[in-house]
């Protein structure tokens, strides 16, 4: 699986993620995930919480994707 498909299927719940959790789940180091997360944000896909060093899919990625889901779920 790409790395950036598998840090969307991290954040795929909704919930704020730390880095440090994606890292360790994906096996990536802090800043391949750091340039994962650059690009996510500049396209809007993700929220970023530089503070907290959290992030979590932008609203309207996480609705795309659940209907995608909802779609997948009825055809199976």
């Amino acid at each position: 699986m790409p790395q950036i498909d598998e840090i969307l299927s991290i954040l795929r719940n909704g919930r704020w993620h730390d880095i440090k959790e994606i890292c360790e789940k994906t096996h990536l180091n802090t800043l391949k995930v750091e340039l994962l997360t650059n690009f996510l944000l500049e396209y809007n896909f993700i929220e970023l919480d530089k503070k907290e060093c959290k992030t979590r899919l932008t609203r309207p990625l996480f609705q795309f994707l659940k209907k995608i889901e909802e779609t997948e779920n009825e055809n199976a």
